[in-house]
């Protein structure tokens, strides 16, 4: 290939996120993109999956006030890691007023969500 023809196209699958190799191109897929499949795969066989009924944060506590790690985002997926029903602070949230939480996980972050505020998912 000539080096006038070999730069544009060099360019143009880097703009593509593909990598050229041996004369083929192939597709990279995003880092951050995981189907569900992958998603649900990689989660534990005790997994119960809890959906955000609105953006939740994940707190370090049974606590309203605790330190929060990260958020669940309303409709997102966490794997709940404990019994449905474990006692901490009441709280009155996503239009709940109860005292039940969950330890869930999500993207590598463990802590405590008001069960409330999440669905469970099949």
């Amino acid at each position: 290939m000539k080096l006038k023809t070999a730069v544009p196209a060099l360019a143009c699958a880097a703009a593509l996120g593909t990598v050229v190799a041996g004369g083929t191109a192939a597709g990279a897929a995003p880092a951050t993109a995981r189907p569900a499949a992958v998603a649900r795969a990689a989660a534990p066989a005790t997994c119960v999956y809890a959906e955000a009924k609105e953006s939740v944060k994940i707190r370090n506590a049974r606590k309203v006030n605790a330190t929060a790690l990260g958020l669940l985002p309303k409709g997102a997926l966490g794997c709940r890691t404990s019994t449905p029903t474990t006692a901490g602070e009441s709280y009155d949230l996503c239009g709940v007023k109860d005292n039940a939480w969950s330890e869930i996980t999500y993207r590598g972050i463990r802590g405590w969500i008001p069960r409330g505020c999440t669905v469970n998912r099949a």
